[in-house]
């Protein structure tokens, strides 16, 4: 599952597929990261099975303008041990009727389980068919759609979405990953709408202005990925080898729609390769609705995804879908063929979607973008143990189980698994995957699972690694020190693991691989890091131009590496891995001499350089700010690559005050950009500049339709950015319920962000109180998240006072009480202390300019003169309150 489509890049925002969403804006000043169990949390285990689901159908009825269902679900249930009832997961569902093989019994129904007695004892191996008749107005679970006052032209559908326990809120079941079963669906809606649901249609009746459609499923699969969507839509078809592909989506997009799904076919068959397992299923469906609840769920052979995803021509050409895509498709085999025992080891299902993405992009595209995607997944688990907390992926204390949608378990689940990788080599580890799927197929799996497939497959005990990296909190954080020892003859290379160890985090045992370049030659060794500090002596003839530590940048956990810049300028300019010219790159942004500038600046314009690496230039270019970085960035900003383009105007809004940067970006603004996230970039940096006079512009950008409103959201953020007064009113005007989606999120942010120079805390809280109770959960989190950044405890009444139906709205209103009540410092604090921070940086800049001048003024022969040593931080920035992850899915 992804838990939501995101704007730009795949990682932000971060909600994704299946469920993952993380806070969006981290709070300023925090101290250490908090403990994952908030107050309340108990210890979760698989339920017992007293019996077992083997059959279930569901008969539905939908009243779309009363917004209910009626029904009867019958599942077949064969015993376990000898048992006189049989207790069913139902939420708010109105019982009418319970049968027994046909016979009428007495049931009770506490408004969360309906307890049934049986006519007779079953004894273990005897089976029955329970028949329960119901009606509802589902809250969760399943959800209708169509236009009102504010959206009139929102079509009208209904869906269902059960990950992780809301089937029991639309029928009654054995509610839990573990009860696979095998299904029917039929369902009766109105005649001009059509249906989708897993397996196969086996009939389809139209009478009078009703219409039933019969789905049958013949393989078992898990309750939560039961499906059922109904609505009007356009369809294509296609195949993936013998497998029938259907897409679904609303009228007048079927451009848009291929743009998203157009590979599914090579997907279906990379993934077939690579698990040894064809296509488990009949056919797969890939159908997009309105308003749905994550970025993505993967109903067992019928995947449904969010519509907002669909892209025109404009988007395609620096954004795709295919990270969610392949994602869920990944699903079919690890969640849907292969399922969790129960959501502490979630992992197995999102940790594996998460890292076939990876695996897709290395076959659909090419190694670079592969690593590039693995960065992104890297930087937001890390941004999450900084900024919330740092957890086992398998933990069992917690509220409810979509607590467990996090970073550890889609993003760190999924690095886990490049961990094994590494460990084992390519061709063992496909090996070992095959093996896994080909003994659990149809099954349900524990970690425990995995680990002894690998090693029966292997031959490699990996327990060591699943200990460290599954079963405890945290990850190595190394510093490496490299030094060329000439009288020696020898390179040193100090490794030390700085990580706290007081809260369960171990000394980690990890291989590091270090490339030293001697006279144009790589030699490549691997380091076996077992202790806290190790000192490594490689032999080494001759002064080396280049030492790549970790050069595909493959451990999981920070690293910071500490050598001489000259070391960086050479591996920016000729390092055949992109990560390492990456790396270097942001190294010489905190070098900032002149001749990284330079280095930085020849990068940026190679058009034969990776884009990241370009963007990284930029970036450090941007970080640096003199005038000569300024003026490499005025010279790209033409640059050809969209996401290059981007990276430069992100890059010119760190100029405060630059009147000559503010044209440049006001003209971009004016003018418009080939790719609508430019242009947005543009508005948002306009406003990091503080350029005089930009509201009416910036303004006037926020009502520019585009792809998921990113013109207008970035307008909003640069009109927060430039903290005038006169830009609240715009902010707040933006919230109301009838505005793009996407921009009232942003509005959300700005608001309280302007609210302190506005002096109108009290109107924004009193705001904020609204929104929670909004009929749009987004924006719900969007209040939640951005509740640190106003700073105001006013809000703690709204906050404990409100019932939210999402579980996810739910841990995120805790988070913010939490951050409150320990005094987060209130955005406006915080922007003045960046500000001195900045002045204090440029000021030192400039002395370090004239003492550098004045240094290559006297100069030694080049021949005798030393590099000077610069450290590079890779991804260790001081501690921050939680908030919000800076995307994704990470499903």
């Amino acid at each position: 599952m992804w838990l939501d489509p995101g704007t730009g890049l795949r990682k932000s925002p971060p909600m994704r597929c299946c469920h993952r969403h993380a806070p969006a804006a981290a709070a300023i000043g925090s101290s250490d990261p908090h403990p994952f169990s908030l107050p309340g949390a108990t210890e979760h285990y698989a339920a017992p099975r007293p019996v077992r689901a083997e059959h279930v159908r569901i008969e539905l009825d939908l009243d779309f303008p009363q917004r209910s269902i009626a029904g009867t679900c019958t599942t077949r249930v064969s015993a376990v041990r000898t048992v006189s009832t049989v207790t069913f997961d139902a939420v708010d569902l109105d019982l009418t009727d319970a049968r027994v093989d046909g016979r009428s019994v007495p049931f009770s129904n506490s408004g969360a389980h309906v307890r049934v007695e049986l006519p007779r004892a079953l004894e273990a191996g005897q089976a029955c068919d329970i028949a329960l008749s119901y009606r509802a107005r589902p809250r969760r679970g399943l959800y209708f759609w169509g236009p009102d006052a504010g959206y009139p032209d929102r079509p009208l559908q209904a869906w269902t979405q059960g990950q992780d326990i809301d089937a029991r809120c639309w029928f009654p079941c054995l509610d839990t990953p573990a009860q696979k079963a095998t299904s029917e669906v039929i369902a009766t809606f109105p005649a001009a709408m059509t249906s989708l649901s897993n397996g196969v249609l086996v009939s389809d009746v139209t009478t009078g202005e009703r219409r039933t459609q019969h789905h049958r499923m013949a393989q078992p699969h898990a309750p939560y990925l039961v499906t059922l969507v109904v609505g009007e839509f356009d369809e294509a078809t296609d195949t993936a080898g013998t497998t029938p592909l259907r897409y679904l989506f609303p009228k007048g997009r079927r451009e848009d729609a291929l743009r998203c799904v157009a590979r599914t076919p090579q997907m279906v068959a990379a993934y077939e390769s690579i698990t040894g397992e064809p296509f488990p299923w009949s056919g797969y469906a890939q159908v997009f609705v309105t308003e749905f609840i994550l970025g993505g769920m993967e109903h067992t052979t019928a995947t449904t995804l969010v519509d907002t995803v669909l892209h025109d021509a404009r988007a395609h050409l620096d954004y795709n879908a295919e990270p969610l895509i392949s994602h869920e498709l990944a699903h079919q085999w690890f969640g849907d063929l292969l399922t969790c025992r129960d959501w502490p080891h979630g992992w197995l299902n999102e940790g594996f979607a998460t890292y076939f993405e990876v695996l897709w992009k290395e076959r659909g595209d090419d190694r670079d973008e592969a690593d590039h995607h693995r960065m992104l997944d890297l930087d937001a688990y890390l941004s999450e143990t900084r900024e919330r907390y740092a957890r086992p992926i398998v933990a069992r204390s917690f509220q409810a189980p979509m607590d467990l949608f996090d970073r550890h378990l889609y993003e760190k689940g999924g690095l886990v698994l490049h961990e094994l990788r590494r460990r084992v080599g390519d061709e063992l580890f496909v090996r070992a995957l095959r093996h896994y799927v080909a003994r659990h197929r149809h099954g349900v799996v524990e970690t425990v699972d995995l680990a002894r497939a690998f090693e029966e497959a292997t031959g490699h005990n990996l327990d060591p690694v699943f200990d460290q990296y599954v079963f405890a909190p945290g990850h190595p954080e190394l510093r490496v020190e490299v030094r060329y020892e000439a009288d020696d003859a020898r390179l040193r290379i100090a490794v030390r693991q700085t990580q706290r160890t007081d809260t369960g985090t171990p000394v980690f045992r990890l291989p590091l691989d270090v490339v030293v370049t001697v006279n144009g030659q790589d030699t490549r060794h691997r380091l076996d890091v077992t202790d806290a500090e190790h000192r490594f002596h490689l032999p080494c003839p001759a002064a080396p131009s280049q030492v790549r530590v970790d050069p595909r940048r493959d451990v999981l956990g920070t690293l910071d590496v500490d050598k001489a810049v000259g070391l960086w300028r050479e591996e920016l300019a000729s390092a055949p891995e992109f990560r390492a010219r990456t790396e270097a790159a942001l190294a010489l942004g905190k070098d900032g001499g002149l001749r990284s500038v330079e280095a930085l600046g020849r990068a940026l314009m190679d058009m034969g350089v990776f884009w990241a690496t370009r963007a990284a230039c930029a970036k450090s270019l941007g970080r640096i700010r003199t005038p000569e970085a300024r003026t490499h960035l005025l010279d790209a900003l033409d640059a050809a690559h969209p996401r290059v383009r981007r990276a430069v105007v992100a890059a010119l809004g760190e100029f405060r005050h630059d009147a000559r940067v503010a044209g440049r970006l006001r003209a971009v603004v004016e003018a418009g950009d080939a790719s609508y996230f430019v242009e947005a970039e543009a508005a948002r940096g306009l406003g990091r500049v503080r350029a005089p006079d930009v509201l009416p512009l910036l303004e006037s950008a926020a009502a520019r339709p585009s792809f998921q409103d990113v013109i207008g959201a970035g307008a909003m953020d640069g009109l927060a950015e430039t903290q005038d007064p006169a830009a609240f009113p715009v902010a707040v005007a933006r919230t109301a319920y009838g505005q793009p989606a996407f921009l009232r999120r942003a509005a959300v942010v700005a608001v309280a962000k302007l609210a302190e120079v506005a002096n109108r805390k009290r109107e924004a809280v009193d705001l904020f109180a609204q929104l929670l109770r909004d009929p749009q959960f987004r924006v719900q989190l969007a209040v939640c998240d951005a509740a640190s950044t106003l700073g105001d405890r006013r809000l703690l009444s709204a906050l404990e006072g409100t019932t939210f139906s999402d579980p996810r709205t739910r841990r995120y209103a805790r988070e913010a009480v939490r951050s409150l009540r320990e005094g987060a410092p209130q955005a406006r604090e915080v922007a003045s202390l960046r500000e001195e921070l900045d002045s204090l940086k440029q000021e030192t800049r400039t002395l370090r300019e004239k003492l550098e001048t004045l240094s290559l003024r006297e100069a030694p022969p080049a021949s005798k003169a030393k590099a000077r040593p610069v450290r590079k931080r890779a991804v260790k920035p001081a501690p921050t309150k939680r908030g919000r992850t800076p995307p994704k899915r990470r499903r």
